[in-house]
């Protein structure tokens, strides 16, 4: 059996990590590249034994920069979301997260020419084909990755990335509310109706109240080990995946994992972390809990956040009915390992101009990475 190296850069990107290629180091025969990056990742299996997976869908991922020809953008970035026990790789998607470490690749790799004290970085994003603006803290023509900043999900600090995602509402649909109604009752097939918000900002995401299905909105993790729970997630997504145009049926949605994120949502409430701290109700505008590639996070993807606290902007959506309406532009949501800060700005018409949070990144190997041909 042939084997074949590639270069690659496994870099953290917020509470993500992934395999960062250059598109020219890749073949260039796209058609090439879904095998490809299952064997990267060594999937199908749930251990991911024989590559570079963690086993969870933050951990799954690939990333391929390129310089860009638009005017607008100094590097494209197209992201891939590589499942663990299906041979799926969904390229229809961003990931907030692994974003945050795109600049700092641009800048180290010489995409990017680096001017302290800040740089800011111009990404496109080939998924959503959306600017993302990240500007990076650099030194000596290198990204910091040293500094004060903590975010949530990760130990210890790093050097702060300010991130904002630019005209964010319409990714996948042209739509920010793809059916024209900002909450709406969906019939799901072998269980009861349920009220939903269909918001399409960064990635298409479906909301729903946790009490509509029986939860407090306080659950994490634990969950991954209901199927029962899980199956009734993945129907309302697949279901709201359909009505959303994003699948001709909701069974396409889940035999080819396509389609909206999902969350769950509760009143800002006390709770406790998985790391085991105490989060009070009065530091966060709402309780929030996600999923990705059909499992609960173990924080929130930040794809997820930003289009959580658009909404929460936006009268008649979900998350707005349980925002304290007094946060002004900052919505700070509670996840399952702690709070994350959004800054929410509208234009004149009201629509979401640009949302603002932090990240920290770093890179953790180069080199090769060996694929069984």
């Amino acid at each position: 059996m042939a084997v074949r190296k590639y270069p690659c850069i496994y870099m953290r990107g917020g509470t993500s990590k992934a395999c960062m290629f250059h598109e020219k180091d890749l073949p260039s025969d796209r058609s090439q590249w879904k095998d490809l990056f299952l064997k990267v990742m060594g999937t199908p299996d749930p251990k991911q034994i024989d590559g570079m997976g963690g086993t969870v869908s933050s951990t799954s991922k690939i990333a391929v920069i390129r310089p860009s020809d638009r005017p607008d953008a100094d590097v494209d970035y197209t992201f891939f979301q590589v499942f663990i026990d299906r041979p799926i790789v969904n390229d229809r998607m961003n990931c907030g997260n692994i974003s945050s470490a795109v600049g700092p690749f641009a800048i180290n790799e010489g995409l990017v020419k680096a001017i302290e004290p800040v740089t800011v970085v111009r990404v496109f994003n080939t998924n959503t084909s959306k600017i993302l603006e990240e500007h990076v803290r650099v030194k000596d023509g290198m990204a910091l990755e040293e500094g004060t900043a903590q975010i949530q999900g990760v130990p210890g600090t790093g050097s702060e990335i300010n991130m904002f995602f630019m005209h964010p509402t319409g990714a996948a649909t042209g739509k920010a509310f793809p059916t024209g109604d900002r909450k709406e009752i969906l019939d799901i097939p072998d269980y009861d109706p349920i009220e939903v918000t269909m918001f399409d900002c960064s990635n298409p995401v479906v909301f729903i109240r946790a009490k509509d299905i029986g939860l407090s909105g306080k659950e994490h993790i634990a969950l991954n080990n209901d199927p029962e729970i899980l199956a009734h997630f993945e129907r309302i997504r697949a279901v709201a995946a359909e009505k959303m145009g994003l699948t001709a049926t909701w069974q396409e949605a889940t035999e080819k994992g396509i389609g909206p994120l999902i969350a769950f949502l509760s009143p800002a409430q006390d709770y406790t972390t998985l790391d085991g701290d105490l989060i009070r109700e009065e530091k966060m505008s709402l309780c929030c809990r996600g999923l990705n590639a059909g499992k609960v996070h173990r924080a929130y993807p930040m794809s997820l956040g930003v289009a959580t606290a658009a909404a929460c902007r936006l009268e008649g959506t979900i998350p707005w009915e349980f925002t304290k309406k007094d946060c002004g532009t900052i919505v700070d949501l509670g996840h399952a390992s702690g709070i994350t800060t959004f800054d929410v700005r509208l234009d004149e018409k009201g629509d979401i101009e640009k949302v603002g949070f932090v990240r920290t990144a770093r890179r953790i190997m180069e080199g090769y990475v060996y694929v069984r041909e």
